[in-house]
């Protein structure tokens, strides 16, 4: 997996090189996570926020397509809050990640006001993701599971976009691993695990909301049609 990033990676910049029309960028956004089965059922709560902050470079790959890299800190894991009385399990469990993701970006036609509109479009991609931090809390009390956890992940992505202008955009995504935040083959052997579900599950997944700006591009615009032919004379 791996491996097949850094391949479409490299074949990104090499076309981001030669073609000369490429924009770069910052992305700063929020997830909002869970690890399936971690809260101790098969239903996944979402109840543990995390920052996105991160940089992209995009290129076109056709008049309307587009491919994206981007480079990304976010943070991941799994909660639930303690209650009224602190008397319930609650817990903080912490994922870090260095994110590298590949994404095909292509704008959905809209007809609004009886005006067509390209600033919506549609994207799917793939990210290979380090972990650089965890940790696990039970009761404000800290328990070592760094054995049973997968130092990569691997996820594909779906989602939506909303270009506001054609510089500055809204990312809505949905994400879930392929290779998983915890090993398969792990079992618990340290503290305190009331959430036994994670450990034949142990997905990260994520809604996320990402905004981005760039810079610089060549002719080619985000919110474009197809281009005509030149007319022969």
């Amino acid at each position: 997996m791996k491996r097949i990033l850094l391949i479409f990676s490299a074949t990104l910049l090499v076309t981001v090189t030669s073609a000369q029309q490429f924009k770069v960028g910052a992305i700063a956004g929020l997830a909002i996570t869970d690890v399936q089965g971690f809260n101790g059922t098969e239903i996944p709560t979402f109840r543990k926020g995390g920052l996105i902050l991160g940089g992209l470079v995009s290129t076109h790959i056709s008049n309307t397509t587009k491919m994206q890299l981007e480079i990304s800190y976010v943070q991941r894991g799994s909660q639930i809050p303690p209650d009224t009385t602190n008397n319930n399990n609650f817990y903080l469990f912490r994922l870090n990640y260095i994110d590298i993701s590949l994404s095909v970006r292509h704008p959905i036609h809209l007809s609004i006001n009886h005006k067509v509109s390209d600033k919506y479009g549609v994207l799917a991609g793939l990210t290979y993701g380090t972990l650089i931090y965890q940790s696990y809390e039970v009761k404000t009390i800290s328990y070592d599971i760094s054995s049973e956890l997968n130092t990569f992940e691997a996820n594909a992505f779906v989602g939506f976009y909303y270009n506001f202008t054609p510089n500055f955009f809204f990312d809505l995504r949905y994400s879930n691993t392929f290779i998983t935040a915890i090993k398969h083959n792990a079992s618990p052997t340290n503290g305190f695990y009331p959430y036994f579900n994670s450990w034949n599950d142990g997905n990260n997944m994520a809604f996320e909301l990402r905004l981005g700006l760039t810079f610089g591009g060549g002719a080619t615009s985000d919110n474009a049609g197809p281009v005509a032919p030149p007319a022969v004379q």
